[in-house]
């Protein structure tokens, strides 16, 4: 069974270890299927349904990477990866792992209903930069005070 080990950040650091944070608003949420190779080729094994939402973009907070953001992102649950390998091992026989897991605070109860999220973008892909790592339009202010500092 895996063990997750949970650390705090504070927006500042959150606001530091983004390459990307979007001012968004979401329109509803996206499913897609991701195959699972199984060690025994007889054996079908049950595909994972990785979850997240759409998004449109309402304008760019910060952009460390000169990423061209199109209009409309989808972005997986943060614990996507998690979740997978847990999949993997749970019907492909995939080995049990720990992890360790950044993790923001935030009154945003969830990623549904952030205004503004903070994201690592890497070849195409977007993801959150940390567990919860999004915010409400109420924090802009001192998002772009912070990203201005640096």
């Amino acid at each position: 069974m895996s063990i997750i080990r949970y650390t705090p950040l504070e927006l500042s650091e959150i606001v530091e270890e983004s390459n990307l944070i979007l001012e968004v608003k979401c329109t509803g949420p996206y499913t897609e299927e991701v195959a699972i190779k199984s060690n025994d080729q007889e054996a079908a094994v049950k595909p994972f349904i990785k979850e997240g939402f759409v998004f449109n973009v309402i304008s760019v907070l910060k952009n460390t990477a000169a990423i061209v953001v199109p209009q409309t992102i989808r972005v997986p649950k943060e614990e996507w990866r998690r979740s997978f390998s847990q999949h993997k091992e749970r019907y492909a026989n995939g080995p049990s792992k720990s992890y360790g897991v950044k993790e923001y605070i935030t009154d945003v109860r969830s990623m549904k209903k952030a205004d503004i999220l903070f994201l690592h973008h890497f070849q195409g892909i977007y993801e959150l930069t940390a567990s919860d790592s999004f915010e409400s339009v109420a924090a802009r202010e001192k998002i772009e005070m912070l990203v201005a500092a640096r």
